[in-house]
């Protein structure tokens, strides 16, 4: 398999994981608390040659909107972005393999 091609395939789900992440979190954060902190720090940054892309919020406190605590509810964006994501970018690398 010729792994030029990846790199490119990498970076354009890396965005699109941070922007659908992004969406859902512009969704999900209404209260009237919300600054749009965690929002902005979702980033993607690419190492390994284009190999390996990372996205997350870099807030500290992060963990407790996606997963809640047991005085507020869950509200999860990271994870269903990823579920969507990664499916995309499983069948783009299939696609290659062919």
């Amino acid at each position: 398999m010729n792994l030029t091609e990846v790199p490119p395939i990498v970076k354009k789900y890396g965005a699109q994981l941070s922007s659908d992440t992004q969406d859902n979190m512009r969704n999900a954060y209404t209260h009237g608390y919300s600054t749009g902190r965690t929002r902005r720090s979702v980033k993607p940054i690419l190492s390994d040659g284009g190999m390996t892309v990372s996205v997350g919020p870099t807030t500290d406190y992060f963990p407790y909107l996606e997963f809640g605590t047991r005085f507020m509810n869950a509200m999860p964006t990271l994870k269903p972005a990823f579920d969507v994501q990664s499916q995309l970018f499983i069948n783009e690398l299939k696609r290659l393999m062919q």
